[in-house]
């Protein structure tokens, strides 16, 4: 079998138009969250997975079939791998008969379908900027995450999967909870994040804002709390935004997230940290690609109680810089540390305490 052969820069480079022109039929490996985004990269690129298929014992969505099932029905396929643990992918293909493959495949698709703009031009460009914030950081694990997070921008993707790491938004040594905490959940979604500070906090909290605009993941949200019995927690059906407002939004559709968008065909309100959560002693941003503007939102509660912070730095380019340099412009004193939580390009959280 040839060896994984990776996309060469965010659009795949070389490597699709391989694909693209060996005319095998291909099969995806892998049924997990990562899927859906590798077959919309693929469907841009004008290709289409013939076959899914998993390891046996694993729950797969109807269609998915066995290894030995598609090994009966093709002659010669390709294999792209189809969940983002690919080193844990190419260790478990190794152990198949691969006689029929002619080649396994990963792409890092995160970059296209956020719309990356990232090149080696946009980083000569702010080459000041990203020496500025990578001197911010307090340890050399979040050096060298910003690193290989930009260099997986400009397609080496080896780097990432050294410095990934799970326990998102929480991680140990650097996120320490208090038993009066107030939680902003910016970007709530259905109350994953919001559940697992329950659990962190052991139930010791003064008291959770969780603002999510999305009226389907808002009514999940609002069924999970009441399910877990939760206290103290204020669901807001708003987004989080520098000012109070209303604004075009644009509902999950595929792969693309919900979120703020001109072209959107909802009429969302929005609302500031400053207005609705004054007293946040922690404030966690996920809100796709409004971030900074939900931390302009946000100003006078940082300069007045320093909440600790945990944003996404992955859903824009220039977020990459502009949010740390304008967090530090706030707050000097904040230590700031950086992590990825996936070995791919997404899921960068930057996190500031005092």
């Amino acid at each position: 079998m040839n060896d994984i052969l990776p996309g060469k820069g965010m659009n795949g480079g070389g490597d699709i138009e391989a694909l693209k022109a060996s005319g095998l039929p291909l099969a995806l490996y892998g049924d997990g969250w990562y899927t859906p985004y590798v077959r919309a990269y693929l469907a841009r690129h004008g290709l289409k997975a013939a076959a899914c298929f998993v390891d046996d014992g694993f729950t797969a969505s109807t269609g998915t079939a066995g290894y030995g099932e598609v090994n009966r029905r093709f002659g010669k396929f390709n294999v792209v791998i189809a969940f983002a643990d690919f080193r844990l992918a190419g260790e478990k293909l190794r152990k198949k008969d691969l006689g029929q493959v002619a080649g396994v495949y990963f792409f890092d698709v995160m970059g296209e379908l956020l719309g990356n703009t990232f090149d080696r031009a946009y980083a000569q460009r702010h080459k000041e900027q990203f020496g500025l914030v990578s001197e911010m950081f307090r340890d050399e694990l979040s050096k060298k995450t910003y690193a290989a997070f930009i260099n997986a921008k400009l397609g080496d993707r080896e780097g990432l999967y050294d410095v990934w790491r799970r326990d998102q938004y929480f991680p140990e040594g650097i996120i320490e909870l208090s038993e009066n905490e107030v939680f902003v959940d910016g970007g709530a979604y259905t109350g994953d994040t919001l559940l697992a500070f329950v659990r962190k906090a052991k139930h010791k909290y003064s008291r959770c804002y969780a603002f999510e605009p999305e009226p389907e993941n808002a009514a999940k949200l609002n069924a999970l709390a009441g399910r877990q019995g939760f206290r103290d927690v204020s669901i807001i059906a708003k987004g989080l935004w520098s000012k109070g407002d209303a604004l075009r939004f644009a509902a999950a559709e595929g792969t693309a997230g919900s979120a703020i968008s001109a072209v959107g065909s909802l009429s969302i309100e929005v609302d500031s940290i400053d207005n609705a959560a004054p007293d946040a002693t922690f404030i966690k941003l996920d809100v796709e690609g409004a971030e900074l503007e939900a931390l302009k939102g946000a100003a006078a509660t940082i300069k007045r109680n320093r909440p600790k912070l945990a944003v996404c730095l992955y859903h824009k380019s220039g977020d990459l810089f502009e949010i740390p340099l304008f967090l530090k412009s706030l707050a000097p004193e904040y230590r700031f540390y950086l992590r990825q939580h996936q070995p791919v390009s997404c899921e960068l959280v930057l996190y500031a305490v005092i």
